[in-house]
């Protein structure tokens, strides 16, 4: 009977960290921009954005700080360095961290000067030149977490103070892991389901989307994969322009992703994502039922604004400058 080892469970409680942590974030961010997308009409109950916005933004926190949970991330990941240096990394090679394993063996062995391969735009399309400059940014990451809170130790900081120092590393380190191991595993699942739950059809788009994050999150990241040099000021304009080109090829299927999740509009409760697509009179179907629209004028109008209005009272007659 197969047991599992205590570095697995480490990696385990590290991945589901550095996943709640990320996740949860850039879906509380994500449902923000939609609001901001929606102009004014975002701002209206019927658009279903303050229900939904108030009943999740507790999650970046519950279960979990977000701020925390870096934290649990980089103890568990350190522990792997420790691993490396002294050649008892065997257990690691179960574990969703084993990506490391070699990068951090060839950075701590002072092989740093890895360089992305990409000698195109077309070649940067490509989900394996991606997921190897996710590897080397987190291993990077993670190496440098170790040394700076091994210089500050050195140098007679207690380890606290050096711990404490190292954790806004430590919050882009839990990124990089999250950031790998959910690009991994996109692609990862397409190749597995390919010809069986997945036809061709479904392969291509679902393959454009892990394209897409991939380049969406250097581009919004690109410091971390130019801070050593890895990509290069024509690559990451590559990376660029590779993006867009990605957002006009998925353009044409983004409605029909989103229908392909199945949400009710029982369960979006949102007039501007409605199914049929009759945003405008759903909007005005929803004002009817407000109590300010029941009667016209609306209430407040006979005893505060008619007599601004109709009586003169709101007529400018200039300011004298009090200067």
């Amino acid at each position: 009977e197969a047991t599992i080892s205590k570095t697995e469970v480490g990696d385990i409680h590290a991945t589901t960290s550095a996943l709640k942590s990320f996740t949860t974030t850039v879906a509380a961010d994500g449902i923000e921009d939609c609001r901001k997308s929606c102009g004014g009409h975002g701002f209206l109950q019927a658009s279903g954005f303050p229900e939904l916005i108030t009943s999740y933004l507790q999650n970046p926190t519950v279960e979990g700080d977000n701020q925390m949970l870096p934290m649990q991330v980089a103890k568990v990941l350190l522990k792997l360095v420790k691993d490396v240096q002294s050649g008892e990394a065997k257990d690691w090679k179960k574990c969703d961290a084993k990506y490391l394993l070699d990068p951090v063996e060839a950075m701590l062995n002072g092989e740093d000067g890895v360089k992305c391969p990409a000698e195109s735009k077309e070649s940067m399309m490509d989900c394996k030149i991606l997921l190897a400059a996710y590897r080397h940014r987190s291993a990077r990451l993670l190496v440098n977490v170790a040394n700076q809170i091994q210089t500050d130790v050195m140098e007679g900081k207690p380890f606290e103070d050096a711990w404490n120092g190292a954790l806004i590393q430590m919050s882009r380190l839990s990124r990089a892991h999250s950031q790998y191991i959910l690009l991994e595993n996109f692609v990862g699942g397409i190749a597995e389901e390919n010809g069986k739950l997945l036809g061709p059809n479904e392969v291509d788009v679902l393959t454009d989307l892990a394209l897409l994050f991939g380049l969406y999150w250097i581009e919004k990241e690109v410091g971390d994969f130019l801070e050593d040099g890895y990509l290069n000021s024509e690559q990451t304009e590559w990376v660029r322009s590779c993006t867009m080109d990605m957002l006009d090829k998925i353009h044409p299927n983004a409605v029909a992703l989103v229908d392909a999740n199945d949400f009710s509009d029982f369960r979006l409760r949102s007039a501007l994502g409605r199914y049929d697509g009759n945003v405008y009179p759903a909007i005005l179907e929803t004002s009817k039922k407000d109590p300010l629209n029941a009667t016209e004028p609306g209430p407040g109008y006979e005893k505060h604004l008619r007599r601004l209005i109709v009586d003169g009272v709101g007529v400018y007659s200039g300011t004298a400058s009090r200067l």
